[in-house]
């Protein structure tokens, strides 16, 4: 089977010699519940490069699916959860006459999806009012009303807004006005001037070119338009704060009076926009980029209206594609695949589904955590929390560098973690939401309306505490800075990364880093801005923030020396926050190992030792295979490094995993002192 040749060779003595063993697919992850050993390269020495010691040899033979950018432990759970949800949705398609209301939205929402001969046939003329009123514009006024239209369904247009936790009271909800309008993944995309960005804007313009043309208008129009719309989001782009600058909260909080605001963008009504978005009558608002907003305003005064009206009509067709018939969904995938290198779409019951949790993610979640997910399960990986807290409150009692005032405050902060597993304790509320047997693409849009409204609705209103980002099914986890939470969904504890019949060195290795990484967000260099409470407030002593800053440094310094992909390197500053959780996070989770065994008897399993099998665990989590175009793109766009240096960044700085593995200064799994990152 074609794949990657075996690349690393042994350098230095190898501590176990196993025969290597080629799988040419991967062991299904439902029968997972050790370190694999037929995933090893042992050519290749543990301390010379340990991922691939690790995954070597599923490196070398493993394939990428053509319907995935990427490959690996991940993509192995998701897909074992997307067959559980496709036969709950199949069930569901045809509910009973007694099924309640959820499942009878959930079953034809899918439904809908699935039915691609209505799709087909009903066109666009589904979008034929909203086209109508977007041809209508004649004034600017008009125009800010349409864009306001096409934000509550979802629509990138001009800017965004939403509302969100006051940063400086997090008690409170208000609005928030952020930069947007932008059909590229980042504003760089318009403003490098590399071959490979240069490519990337040709192929978006194109793709303008082309939608535009689906949409109705003349191939020479069309071909006008697009010049015209690139032009202007290369506008809006030039008036963008980078990723990198918005990872400084203080940056992105700027709290306005309604009047400030309109003071300083004269041009643009915001009491006619907050009226026409379905927004309550707010006074005050956080401008995440005042600057942006002083661009556009003059942009809305200057740019002709015919171009604002073409720049509207190609992202209301371009959102609504996504549900509209084969020849919109195959141009965007072929848009998309150019920045991913995917080869082929995935199956339309795949891509049904994945609207389906998207929109109906808590009614599906319910049924679906009766099938996979134990009341053990969920106490379980409660414990396992509870014992990475303790072990995070043993090292923050210890830490030399840190003074006893922001002692106190971080352990109060941790004091006060709260914990979220598996799902919700109270089910999201989806009565207000309409779901009809009609083209899909009515359902799609009116499900954005129904999720907008139900953030503004938020607004001016008590924070509720209770509420989740993701869905019980997703293969993720969060900390929340302003909630100051940590939250595990049902569906990343499963195996490989968490897994009842296993052992505490791979339980620990997998999830229990996957937890540590995310308790350590509370305290990575913007985490650690916000206090106990979920307040952006400065509750460290000012040389403990200078010792901390410079800790940083080591780490973005680090980052900022592996490559990537080809010549383009990781960017240190940008992944600096998930760099340090990942650190972090295996620190306290090999505390938190050591702690649970002790007193048990250390038994060799394999012929490695349970510190071995821990590590081992860990890096065999974040097994992964990723075509070079999606490489690029979370490199230039991501906050977390690539899988590699996701693990072999943070063990390079672990005097633990040197004694593990025997590894010795000058070994390249081993950073020089001097530069080995130590924070938490």
């Amino acid at each position: 089977m074609p794949g990657r040749t075996l690349r690393c060779a042994a350098a230095g003595a190898v501590l176990i010699a196993l025969p290597i063993v080629l799988a040419s697919q991967p062991v299904p992850v439902a029968q997972t519940h050790d370190v694999v050993r037929s995933y090893m390269d042992t050519t290749c020495a543990a301390c010379h490069d340990f991922y691939d010691f690790a995954n070597g040899a599923w490196l070398a033979t493993a394939t990428i699916p053509a319907e995935y950018p990427a490959w690996g432990a991940g993509a192995e759970l998701y897909e074992r959860n997307l067959a559980q949800l496709h036969s709950i949705l199949d069930a569901l398609r045809r509910p009973s006459a007694g099924a309640a209301p959820n499942d009878r939205k959930v079953g034809t929402f899918y439904a809908t999806c699935m039915d691609s001969v209505r799709i087909e046939s009903r066109g666009i003329r589904p979008l034929r009012g909203e086209l109508d009123r977007i041809a209508a514009i004649s004034t600017p006024g008009m125009l800010r009303d349409e864009a306001a239209r096409l934000q509550r369904q979802g629509v990138t247009a001009l800017f965004g807004f939403t509302s969100d936790q006051d940063f400086k009271d997090a008690t409170k909800v208000i609005g928030e006005l952020s930069q947007g309008g932008l059909g590229l993944p980042d504003r760089d995309y318009y403003i490098r001037t590399d071959s490979a960005s240069e490519k990337t804007r040709r192929e978006y313009q194109l793709h303008i070119q082309r939608v535009l043309v689906l949409g109705g208008e003349s191939t020479a129009t069309a071909t006008r338009h697009a010049e015209r719309i690139m032009s202007l989001e290369t506008t809006l782009a030039k008036a963008s704060m980078t990723l990198v600058e918005q990872r400084d909260p203080n940056a992105i909080y700027h709290r306005m009076t309604r009047a400030q605001l309109q003071q300083a963008t004269p041009a643009f009504s915001w009491s006619e926009y907050l009226a026409a978005v379905g927004a309550p009558a707010v006074t005050v608002i956080n401008v995440q980029q005042p600057e942006f907003f002083k661009a556009l305003d003059g942009l809305l005064a200057t740019v002709p209206m015919d171009d604002w009206k073409a720049y509207l009509r190609f992202h209301y067709l371009d959102e609504a594609s996504r549900a509209l018939g084969s020849a919109f969904v195959n141009e965007r995938f072929r848009f998309r695949a150019s920045l991913t290198g995917q080869k082929q779409q995935q199956p339309r019951w795949k891509r049904c589904l994945q609207f389906t949790d998207g929109v109906l993610g808590e009614a599906l979640g319910q049924a679906y955590v009766k099938r996979a997910f134990t009341a053990q399960a969920k106490q379980r990986a409660l414990e396992l929390v509870r014992n990475l807290e303790a072990a995070l409150s043993d090292r923050l009692g210890t830490l030399a560098w840190m003074s006893d005032s922001t002692r106190r405050q971080a352990q109060g902060k941790l004091t006060a973690f709260t914990v979220k597993i598996g799902y919700p304790d109270r089910w999201r509320d989806y009565s207000a939401l309409k779901v009809r047997d009609e083209a899909f693409v009515s359902n799609y849009l009116r499900a954005a309306e129904f999720e907008t409204a139900r953030q503004l609705a938020k607004i001016d209103r008590p924070v509720d505490r209770a509420e989740w980002g993701m869905s019980p099914p997703t293969v993720n986890a969060y900390y929340n800075a302003t909630m100051n939470e940590i939250v595990f969904p049902a569906g990343i504890l499963q195996p490989p990364y968490f897994d009842p019949l296993a052992d505490d060195a791979v339980n620990y290795g997998a999830i229990g880093a996957v937890i540590g990484h995310e308790m350590t967000h509370g305290f990575d260099d913007q985490g650690r801005q916000f206090d106990a409470a979920g307040n952006l407030r400065d509750w460290w002593t000012a040389s403990d923030a200078t010792t901390y800053t410079q800790r940083a440094t080591l780490v973005s310094n680090q980052y900022d020396d592996y490559v990537a992909v080809d010549s383009l390197h990781v960017n240190g500053k940008l992944t600096l926050g998930e760099n340090i959780a990942d650190l972090g996070g295996l620190k306290i989770a090999y505390a938190a190992f050591q702690k649970a065994m002790a007193g048990k008897p250390r038994q060799t399993v394999g012929g490695f030792t349970p510190e071995q099998r821990f590590f081992l665990s860990f890096a065999q989590s974040w097994r992964a295979k990723w075509r070079p175009e999606l490489l690029r793109l979370v490199t230039q766009t991501d906050p977390h490094s690539p899988n590699n240096w996701r693990v072999n960044g943070p063990l390079s700085n672990m005097p633990e995993f040197f004694q593990a593995f025997g590894c010795k200064l000058g070994d390249r799994m081993v950073r020089p002192e001097a530069l080995r990152a130590q924070i938490w």
